[in-house]
């Protein structure tokens, strides 16, 4: 059987002890002490959970203030190598014979490439300049080229492009036929300049190789010496010669071996207005070693048959030849890039 509560407390005498009854207003003194203890007991504990969770946020904002803006997303690989090549060679009372002479070389390849989505923007820059002099003689060139190249493409398939290139060459100074009576002008800037703009399809089978196919290619020869202008196909008033006709270019650059790079651009061109059987073939190769950071071998041929271009022999007799050029050197190379 169980008791009221006002029962218990009215008993006097429990296990020997004697219980003081508390009254009404007692009770209600201790429930409302508890209730403030309680009240006071979770006030505390909202405020240290709002105190909590400032600090939190503070810290939060605090580690993301002293860390470094995010990158935008760029979508352009450049790069840029430079080459520098000196030799010098001084006798002084050499049996044997000889002449003391100095040749320096230098050489920039600047590349830049974007690419987003279905759109590709290529574009590459070449200079090259080189000399020999030899003491009691002239100073003469050994290497002299200046090109720029741009294609954009729009992508029509997995592997294959909408393009149109652009590309122009020439020479920077002036070059010359070395003789042992005389020495001829050959060349100089815009002496000859090729210009071309290609419409038509880029296949890329493999990420580093390129076949172009342009039907529908337009160029001009610009020959500003008049006295040249027989040389490289252009009438004796003909400043600007005009060409139309279909281009195919293969361009491979990859990197063959651990650091062994082999960059190769073939250009076979066919201009419809001028015996368009004959065609027009430029190679261009580069084959180059890292040996470390700053050093670097370097090994670049140029092949060029070109119908409108007439060079004479010994005798002097002008006619279409294969033109070749072999550039080796060792020395300071650096590439600066970014991808």
């Amino acid at each position: 059987m169980i008791l009221p509560i006002t029962a218990l407390f009215a008993q006097e005498e429990v296990a020997g002890d004697t219980i003081k009854i508390p009254t009404y207003e007692e009770l209600a003194r201790m429930y409302t002490r508890l209730v403030s203890q309680v009240d006071s007991a979770r006030q505390r504990a909202v405020e240290d959970s709002i105190l909590i969770a400032r600090f939190v946020e503070e810290s939060r904002q605090a580690a993301l203030a002293s860390m470094p803006p995010p990158k935008k997303p760029t979508f352009w690989t450049n790069s840029l190598l430079s080459q520098v090549n000196f030799s010098q060679t001084s006798l002084t009372n050499w049996a044997a014979g000889g002449n003391s002479s100095v040749s320096l070389g230098g050489y920039i390849d600047a590349k830049a490439n974007y690419a987003k989505n279905d759109i590709i923007f290529q574009n590459r820059f070449q200079a090259g300049y080189g000399f020999v002099k030899t003491i009691g003689d002239i100073l003469k060139k050994t290497d002299d080229r200046l090109f720029f190249d741009s294609k954009f493409g729009y992508k029509a398939t997995d592997k294959l492009y909408i393009s149109a290139s652009f590309g122009v060459k020439t020479q920077i100074a002036k070059g010359y036929k070395y003789t042992a009576k005389d020495t001829t002008l050959v060349s100089q800037f815009a002496a000859p300049l090729n210009s071309t703009l290609a419409l038509g399809m880029d296949y890329n089978p493999l990420p580093w190789l390129s076949v172009t196919f342009a039907p529908l290619t337009g160029g001009i020869v610009v020959v500003s010496v008049p006295e040249l202008r027989e040389n490289y196909g252009n009438k004796p008033d003909e400043k600007v010669r005009m060409e139309f006709g279909t281009q195919l270019k293969v361009k491979m650059d990859k990197e063959v071996f651990k650091n062994v790079k082999v960059d190769t651009e073939l250009i076979l061109f066919s201009d419809y207005l001028n015996k368009p059987q004959n065609i027009q073939v430029y190679w261009d190769l580069s084959i180059s070693m890292q040996i470390n950071k700053f050093m670097n071998a370097n090994i670049r041929t140029n092949l060029i048959y070109d119908d409108n271009i007439k060079i004479a022999d010994k005798y002097g007799n002008k006619a279409p030849r294969v033109q070749f050029r072999e550039i080796l050197s060792i020395g300071f190379s650096y590439t600066l890039s970014n991808k």
